[in-house]
């Protein structure tokens, strides 16, 4: 089973999917908060992770970029087939993500606010995700 099948047969309660252009407002809206993220992008050799705040999400064709001095994303947003607001019970709370798969199921990047383990999500993540 894929981790979208998983996702849509999973308790309601704790997943909600959200237009694929979801990526785009969260970025945006973390990025006019000052709100620290987590980006965790995978490819065929490595997942690259970035944890602080983005702040230039630059739109250019079918990409949505990320162009910061310390930080490049480059999303090509119609290989987003589904997105996902997941949310994990944890011994730290409930932890959100937003997560993105591509058609054939591959998780493309997973999004969460910024945090370290032990302490619990920030309620401006808890917030702006509710928005999606």
């Amino acid at each position: 089973m894929s981790r979208p099948q998983a996702l849509r047969l999973g308790p309601p309660e704790l997943l909600r999917r959200v237009p694929t252009a979801a990526i785009d407002g969260a970025l945006r809206a973390s990025a006019a908060q000052g709100l620290g993220i987590m980006l965790f992008v995978a490819s065929r050799g490595c997942i690259q992770i970035h944890t602080g705040p983005a702040h230039q999400i630059v739109p250019t064709g079918p990409w949505l970029n990320v162009l910061d001095p310390d930080f490049n994303l480059h999303l090509k947003l119609e290989d987003v087939a589904e997105s996902w607001v997941v949310q994990k019970p944890t011994a730290d709370g409930v932890v959100t993500s937003l997560e993105l798969f591509d058609a054939r199921g591959r998780n493309l990047l997973l999004m969460f606010g910024q945090r370290k383990p032990g302490a619990p999500e920030l309620a401006a993540w808890r917030t702006l995700v509710a928005a999606l």
